[in-house]
């Protein structure tokens, strides 16, 4: 049994290994930071797909997010990043209508009053992705070791392993939501390029699986690849009822930003924004079978923007 795999079953059986378990990834971070971010992120894609990343001339939609990482800059997309202040750009757009009901935001979890809270939440990390507290009944959660855990959060740096330049600017804190009462609740990341949606991720739970699937919005066509280490479903999922609506506002958030995956729950004939996500897996996660080639047809659409950040890097890479 390796060392990781022995400290995540420590994460999971108690509150002081889930501590134990951030303190060994604090000292990777800090390990990972000795690295510049175009060595760092070139080691990781070539360990992932086993091949050099070509930033001279991206193809792939994983090679186009990681030159958007190092060479472009939106001043729009960390506050869209932050699982809070995004209610501040859906404002802008007058539609602070598809926000999550709010319990509470709290830069301390010790600050949450365990007694005041519903038997079922939602606790997130504003500054993470995955770093969830599901609760579905209040009377079986152990709450020193979710405050332990949620404070655990608050002191990682999503930046450091994906480079994710956005998350810098985001404050830590735990955002409390009330918990969506649904079943199934079907999570539809709308993948849009320049402004247009062309695909989806599906996210979709079945008989306590989980499963992740790929479909093109114009014919619903579901592709035969998921991302490394998910699995596919084994059914086609039909097209949501609110899925033109969805569509629609997936284009006007996306419009000013190249790439960006906009998240959307829909139920009881409403629609919630679960969050808008610009890298998403970092960008270095693989659809596999890789042999089909589905990196590089997500990539196509993609049309990259004029670089204005690290240009010394950018104009060294395309003399090279």
């Amino acid at each position: 049994m390796s060392i990781k795999h022995i400290i995540k079953q420590m994460m999971f059986r108690s509150g002081k290994g889930t501590v134990f378990f951030y303190r060994i990834r604090k000292i990777r971070e800090k390990i990972a930071l000795l690295q510049p971010d175009d060595k760092f992120i070139g080691n990781v894609y070539k360990k992932r797909f086993g091949k050099e990343m070509n930033l001279k001339d991206p193809q792939t939609l994983s090679e186009k997010l990681q030159w958007l990482k190092l060479f472009y800059r939106h001043e729009d997309m960390p506050i869209c990043s932050d699982k809070y202040a995004i209610r501040e750009y859906l404002s802008k757009h007058n539609l602070d209508h598809l926000c999550n009901e709010v319990i509470g935001i709290f830069d301390d979890a010790s600050e949450i009053c365990f007694e005041e809270l519903p038997d079922r939440f939602v606790a997130k990390a504003t500054h993470g992705s995955g770093w969830n507290l599901i609760c579905k009944d209040k009377s079986k959660l152990n709450w020193k070791e979710s405050v332990d855990l949620m404070n655990s959060w608050l002191k990682l740096d999503l930046f450091v392993f994906g480079r994710e330049w956005n998350y810098k600017e985001v404050k830590p804190r735990i955002v409390v939501e009330k918990f969506i009462d649904h079943e199934p609740l079907n999570d539809y990341k709308f993948m849009c390029y320049n402004g247009e949606p062309l695909y989806m991720q599906l996210n979709n739970d079945d008989q306590d699986k989980h499963f992740v699937d790929f479909y093109d919005l114009k014919t619903w066509e579901r592709f035969p690849v998921t991302y490394t280490a998910y699995h596919r479903s084994d059914r086609d999922i039909e097209k949501p009822e609110l899925f033109n609506q969805m569509m629609e506002l997936a284009r006007e958030l996306s419009r000013p930003f190249p790439f960006v995956r906009v998240d959307f729950y829909s139920f009881d004939n409403q629609i919630i924004l679960g969050e808008m996500t610009f890298f998403p897996a970092g960008g270095l996660r693989p659809f596999v079978p890789m042999e089909l080639g589905y990196n590089e047809k997500l990539g196509e659409a993609l049309k990259l923007p004029e670089p204005n950040h690290n240009l010394e890097l950018y104009q060294k890479i395309m003399k090279a």
